[in-house]
């Protein structure tokens, strides 16, 4: 164990997964030698040994060479499954279910081969469909989601409530298909160098959304190496890799999610956003991002002219692009694809990598420049903000001199979402001085309206309204900063209006998905056949989950179990809990945990969510988790509820006033908004906040 830790590096977990698989072989060991212990009479085996009894009486015993053989057969089972790779996948075959990727020759006869590997979506479905508990859920989600929509047709809560959605049957199976490039690097060797891989993903949009952050929902396609995309045609390959089995009475629209570069590769559209036409849902030049959108209406893509474009380009000659356009899609011959329908906008690429840290940066500028703080104190500042513990996971980098220099923030997707929904409150004694903090103010509405699920038709003119706006005042207050996804921005209202929930189609959760990868290649540092070694270990891998049926795991987990202690509650507190459970010892009959996950929401002491909305208001009502505790088999949450106050428009947060009002909460019947907030004290108040609007349903 110390050579494992130490030498090896593992972690405590995997330290502790192998402890615990070698009790597990030792337990079977033990129940093969109990198999070969033979039953005698206690007479034969000697008068030396006999037994006073007048009767007879049996007794086990072992032979040796029996024990012997028993061991030499599990160590032999052992080294035959771990003494070569062939060995140990046909054992995966034979005992897991375990199947090779496929793999396709790309190259053409006599080049040098280059090779791609896919796994059929077709599967990957009917292996995670297996699990009854996946399907009923599944189809339970999608139940409740019509019946709402039906009760109230201004919700949308997925693909399926926008125009192009509303095209498909309630019984298929929506699937998103994910494309994009990763770089993994060879840290030593001939091959040192970067290597970039091609990877397609898809998931089930389905999945209810407290899961859909898991990832075992997100599930490899293909790979191949990305000079292979950029050399070949793809035809081959994408055909095998898109290849979505029908599902219900039709097939169903095949929505291909990808950032702005790969959607318009894929798309047949032009690669450069810096000169030309930018857009793939308008007609917008580059020459034109600094006029406003209230003055200016670009003419919307279809897909009649769209086709009329690519004739016109197939037909000439010298192949130059007409409009934006480049050619023929590459998915073009799937059915259902088109590139003005099928190809959605990202949120993670749009507003979290685009026009969030373009603000930050540009806001933090202007406050040196005004004096009201150095860059040194901004990298002072985010060093010492205390960060909540749901926050601490996404805690983004402080702001350095010469990132504030190139106008760039060095920090992760999540990090600068993070750093975005807490600037107003990591600077909350300069923002309201920033003749330019509406701009903030204005894009953080966006954001909480773009970020909602579920997401009502109504707010569609709003969200138009303001994203003019706030193009606008990019343009008015950091003109250098009005780049292309500042244009995209203010097409979410047709996005929104097209494909539904903007937040179901983003790339977040898929891009995380590439550190598996990532780190499996530098775990294994086999670069020989890099696609062909990522895919077998995720089959693998993807087996094994099949195996334990972890899909959609609802069993309760409770981390940190220690008994009740008389003092912990106070007076308020014991009369609410004797109120309910009756007259019981605390100190006996209760137990309680730092932590309680139900459903894959976490509930954490001293986190703060939300149960409910105002009637009328749709403001948020607010509990604070003080304990979790367990009676007989049953967990439940001891919270105070917390009156709201109200919304602080210059911290963009809600703030939130205990007045020690204790209730016992069943977390098996509770209504899932958001997961666990951290609470923030500014100037003796309390406040919480987050990016979504939320409404009643």
């Amino acid at each position: 164990m110390l050579q494992l830790r130490e030498e090896f590096l593992l972690p405590k977990n995997v330290i502790s997964s192998i402890s615990t698989y070698i009790v597990a072989l030792v337990n079977n060991l033990q129940s093969l030698i109990e198999q070969k212990a033979a039953l005698c009479h206690s007479d034969a085996v000697g008068n030396a040994f006999a037994s006073t009894s007048a009767t007879n009486s049996t007794k086990k015993y072992l032979d040796i060479d029996a024990i012997n053989n028993t061991i030499n057969e599990v160590c032999c089972a052992v080294e035959a499954v771990t003494r070569n790779e062939y060995q140990f996948q046909q054992f995966c075959e034979e005992n897991f279910s375990y199947r090779p990727p496929k793999q396709i020759v790309l190259s053409d006869p006599g080049e040098a081969t280059e090779l791609a590997y896919f796994i059929p979506i077709d599967e990957t479905i009917k292996s995670v469909l297996h699990n009854n508990y996946v399907i009923d859920q599944i189809l339970d989600n999608v139940k409740q989601q019509r019946q709402k929509v039906f009760g109230d047709e201004d919700l949308m809560f997925s693909f399926r409530d926008g125009d192009y959605g509303s095209r498909i049957d309630d019984d298929s199976l929506l699937v998103q298909l994910y494309i994009d490039d990763i770089g993994l690097t060879n840290p030593i060797g001939a091959k040192k160098d970067m290597h970039k891989m091609s990877m397609i993903y898809f998931t089930m949009e389905d999945v209810p959304d407290q899961y859909r952050s898991q990832f075992e929902h997100i599930h490899l396609v293909g790979i191949c190496t990305s000079r292979t995309l950029k050399v070949k045609p793809l035809k081959k390959f994408m055909m095998h890799c898109f290849h979505v089995p029908q599902c219900g009475r039709s097939s169903p629209r095949v929505e291909t999610l990808a950032d702005n570069l790969a959607a318009h590769q894929i798309g047949g559209f032009q690669s450069s956003f810096s000169t030309g036409y930018v857009c793939r849902r308008c007609f917008l030049k580059h020459a034109d991002l600094h006029l406003p959108m209230i003055h200016i209406r670009p003419d919307t893509r279809t897909s009649t002219y769209h086709d009329d474009l690519v004739r016109r380009i197939t037909s000439n000659l010298n192949g130059t692009s007409i409009m934006g356009v480049v050619g023929k899609s590459l998915l073009s011959d799937l059915d259902g694809f088109h590139p003005t329908m099928s190809l959605p906008a990202d949120l993670m690429h749009d507003y979290l990598e685009g026009v969030c840290p373009r603000v930050i940066i540009s806001l933090l500028k202007e406050a040196s420049a005004l004096r009201l703080i150095t860059y040194f104190r901004i990298q002072e500042r985010m060093e010492q903000f205390a960060y909540g513990h749901f926050d601490s996971r996404d805690k983004p980098p402080p702001i350095l001199v010469k990132h504030l220099q190139n106008d760039k923030i060095a920090a992760s997707a999540s990090q600068k979402w993070c750093l975005f929904r807490l600037f107003p409150l990591i600077f909350a004694d300069i923002v309201d001085k920033l003749p330019s903090f509406i701009v903030y103010k204005q894009l953080r509405e966006i954001v909480d309206i773009v970020f909602s699920v579920p997401f009502r038709k109504a707010w569609l003119p709003t969200l138009r309204d303001l994203s003019f706006a706030f193009q606008y005042s990019m343009i008015k207050h950091f003109p250098r900063q009005v780049v292309p996804k500042v244009h995209f921005c203010t097409e979410y209202d047709q996005v929104i209006n097209d494909y539904g929930p903007a937040i179901k189609q983003w790339s977040m959760r898929y891009e995380s998905y590439h550190y598996y990868f990532k780190k499996i290649a530098l775990r294994s540092n086999n670069y020989k056949n890099t696609p062909k070694s990522l895919a077998t270990r995720y089959r693998l891998k993807q087996a094994f989950s099949n195996f334990r049926m972890t899909q959609l795991n609802h069993s309760d987990q409770a981390i940190r179990i220690q008994k009740v202690k008389n003092n912990l509650f106070s007076n308020e507190m014991k009369y609410v809990i004797i109120n309910h459970f009756g007259n019981i010892d605390m100190s006996k009959d209760l137990v309680q945990c730092q932590k309680f996950r139900h459903e894959n929401v976490e509930y954490c002491r001293f986190g703060i969510y939300i149960i409910s909305l105002a009637n009328l208001t749709e403001a948020p009502e607010f509990v604070q988790v003080i304990n979790v505790i367990k009676l007989t088999h049953k967990w439940w949450l001891l919270v105070d509820v917390l009156t709201t106050v109200g919304y602080d428009d210059k911290l963009c947060a809600w703030e939130i006033r205990s007045m020690d009002q204790f209730r016992i909460l069943d977390p098996y019947s509770m209504k899932y908004y958001l997961k666990g907030l951290d609470v923030y004290e500014i100037d003796n108040s309390t406040f919480v906040t987050f990016t979504a609007r939320l409404t009643s349903y």
